[in-house]
């Protein structure tokens, strides 16, 4: 019996001393320091819980702060998860600031720890009231690593148009003819490129070329200063045309009243008058038609030029002094001699008397009988009674 006694309290001692020496190796390895500390409960519901089971753990930014409970159906069929948060951190669970909209509170949704990892909750920290115990925390629904598949192979999907088009792109590359063209391509802009850094043409020198860059410069602040200018005519015209319209001057009455009505008539009526006048003188038999299309109008033409010959040689004696008058306005001798004359008459009182008797005589006398209206021309006629 002693001996039983013995190896049982032997065995007892190993069996506390294992489980104390697993306890410190578990704290130590999964630093699970806090595994017995006070938690608060919540409430999780998600449609799909794969990877998920109780003991998982629960995270709030990162950082682990609780475990999963357990993980039941709920009655619409989704599963409820029940998480239990350290009281330390069960402040930062908090309930949302906008009811309808969720805002401001705490979210939890289902992560993995790295892509082969298991499954766990993942909440973020709230600010506002915070939430109560056995509460339900909102969720933002999660693909989880088979969404992220899921989504990488539509990824693949969608890519593979391109890669059809860098394959296509590819396959033209290996044509012999469409490597030379581009090969000549090449070639050709290199060219270009040698013209425009090393030749004499218009392109390099407004390269090279200060004074010609000035120039092109100018020029286009020319031309920026004439569009100015002729939108400014443009305003111009379009205020005059406004003014035209909806103003009261003359114009305006002209273009829009009865003013310019009657004016158009009267241009009308003019050019209507004027039309037949000169069909007149072109179908007549008048004095116009004949000075125009008749056999007279050559011999006027004639004698025109005739007259404009004579008058035309009589000037030109009376500028060479020939005759009379020419004599009078080029030899300042024959004027010098009529002035010599008209002073000495007029200082002879003989003859300034018979000029006075002259002139009395013709006031005195009847005037001269005037030719009657209806007189022919030429002709005498019988003084008034």
């Amino acid at each position: 019996m002693n001996s039983s006694r013995s190896t049982d309290f032997k065995v007892g001692i190993f069996v506390t001393m294992a489980l104390l020496v697993g306890s410190a190796l578990i704290f130590a390895l999964g630093n699970r320091s806090a595994m017995f500390a006070p938690r608060v409960s919540y409430r999780v519901s998600f449609s799909d819980v794969s990877g998920l089971r109780p003991g998982s753990p629960v995270r709030l930014s990162g950082i682990e702060v609780g475990t999963v409970s357990a993980i039941e159906f709920a009655s619409d069929g989704r599963c409820s998860v029940t998480i239990g948060v350290r009281r330390d951190a069960a402040h930062l669970v908090t309930a949302p600031r906008d009811a309808a909209t969720g805002a401001g509170g705490t979210v939890a949704s289902l992560g993995s720890k790295g892509l082969l990892g298991d499954a766990l909750v993942d909440l973020t920290p709230g600010t506002g009231t915070p939430l109560a115990a056995d509460t339900e925390i909102p969720v933002r629904q999660s693909a989880g690593f088979a969404g992220a598949l899921a989504s990488a192979g539509a990824l693949l999907d969608e890519a593979q148009p391109a890669v059809e088009n860098v394959r296509a792109f590819t396959a033209a590359l290996a044509d012999a003819q469409f490597r030379q063209d581009l090969h000549a391509i090449s070639h050709n802009l290199a060219e270009i490129t040698r013209l425009v850094s090393e030749g004499d043409g218009t392109v390099p020198r407004l390269l090279r070329d200060p004074e010609l860059a000035e120039q092109v410069e100018n020029t286009l602040g020319a031309v920026q200063v004439a569009t100015h200018e002729l939108a400014q005519t443009a305003r111009n015209v379009r205020a005059i045309t406004a003014e035209i319209e909806d103003g009261e001057g003359s114009a305006h009455q002209i273009i829009y009243g009865p003013d310019g009505a009657r004016l158009v008539r009267n241009l009308a009526d003019t050019a209507g008058e004027a039309a037949t006048v000169i069909r007149d003188v072109r179908t007549g038999d008048g004095n116009a038609h004949e000075l125009l299309y008749g056999d007279s109008a050559g011999d006027l033409i004639s004698n025109l030029t005739a007259l404009s010959g004579d008058a035309r040689a009589v000037m030109a004696d009376v500028r060479a002094g020939r005759g009379t008058l020419g004599g009078l306005l080029v030899d300042p001798s024959i004027y010098e001699d009529i002035k010599r004359i008209t002073g000495n008459l007029e200082r002879n009182d003989i003859l300034r008397a018979l000029v006075r008797y002259s002139i009395r005589q013709d006031e005195a006398a009847p005037p001269a009988p005037r030719p009657s209206a209806g007189a022919p021309r030429g002709g005498s006629s019988t003084p008034a009674p």
